[in-house]
């Protein structure tokens, strides 16, 4: 029985995807599968159970060599999933469900990123810079923008909601800087003033290695904060245009969100109803003075532990 299984999507899809994928991999030991990951095979690298097995589609021979021969290809997608699109599970679990069918979310490995020594190096590295230029004790990464975040004429906006308003991350920023070192993660074009940024910018699996290094990850609807999830770094995280429940993890993080209704948005199955939601969602990116200042108090209090945390990640060990 010889199984291809296809992962497409951004980064962060394809890294909570991996949990299933290793599950797969222990239910199958004796059978030859294949994982083929648009864009982001890497994500695999670590794993002797996977990184031999994955490749990227823009590879020569790749039809010939894995699909012609191919008896069953699983192309899943948790979109697609009505516990997910209802805001009942979260990526990593829609996965599960599409790849193993199975609901056994407790028994999904832990551990799904696996840096070698010389990406924790690097973040290290990185961290030691940020601390030469900010001279603080304590280092924050922060990616405040997601893909679709563009320049307009009044500066960087988002049309699908999933980033930081640019005078909220700005004001972020500003505040936070008196205290801690801010390492930016993101496109150079939409960087402050403030913050420092890496030069050259480093790959996705060493700014992995620069969050596990970090004290705290502060994050959108983008792929850093499932870097930070994967790697029990404590985070606050911004959610406006999605869902909390399916798109981040509100029992681990803090979440930085407007007390407004949120309307669902059915992506990658009704193109044109899911425009019509992010209209309706639109005041959940209009945060007020007040809201600003609570996240930012927020945010100190877990980094300082002066209180106890708010969803405080679960304690986590993979000894």
């Amino acid at each position: 029985m010889k199984t291809i299984i296809t992962i497409d999507g951004g980064l962060g899809r394809a890294l909570t995807a991996i949990p299933a994928l290793l599950y797969f991999a222990e239910k199958h030991q004796d059978e030859e599968f294949y994982v083929m990951i648009h864009g982001w095979d890497y994500v695999s690298w670590g794993f002797p159970q996977l990184q031999n097995r994955t490749f990227n589609p823009e590879q020569k021979g790749i039809f010939q060599e894995y699909f012609w021969t191919a008896d069953k290809v699983i192309s899943p997608e948790p979109y697609r999933v009505p516990e997910f699109y209802r805001g009942e599970i979260n990526l990593i679990q829609a996965f599960h469900q599409e790849i193993n069918n199975s609901t056994d979310y407790e028994n999904l490995p832990l551990k799904y990123i696996n840096l070698s020594q010389f990406e924790e190096l690097k973040g290290h590295e990185i961290i030691a810079q940020a601390k030469e230029v900010h001279k603080k004790s304590k280092t924050i990464v922060i990616q405040p923008y997601g893909s679709s975040a563009n320049i307009c004429p009044k500066g960087v906006f988002d049309p699908s909601f999933r980033s930081f308003p640019q005078k909220f991350y700005e004001e972020l920023v500003q505040k936070l800087s008196q205290k801690y070192n801010i390492i930016y993660m993101g496109a150079k074009e939409f960087q402050d003033k403030i913050s420092y940024k890496p030069q050259p910018d480093p790959n996705m699996r060493e700014w992995m290695g620069i969050i596990k290094a970090a004290d705290y990850f502060i994050g959108c609807d983008s792929c850093g904060q499932h870097f930070a999830r994967a790697l029990q770094k404590p985070t606050s995280v911004l959610i406006a245009g999605t869902d909390k429940n399916n798109m981040s993890y509100p029992d681990e993080f803090h979440m930085i969100e407007r007390d407004v209704p949120y309307y669902p948005s059915p992506m990658r199955i009704c193109s044109f109803d899911s425009n019509l939601a992010t209209r309706l969602n639109q005041s959940r990116i209009e945060f007020t003075e007040e809201e600003m200042n609570s996240a930012y108090e927020k945010i100190v209090e877990r980094i300082e532990g002066k209180k106890e945390m708010l969803n405080k990640p679960k304690t986590i060990s993979y000894d």
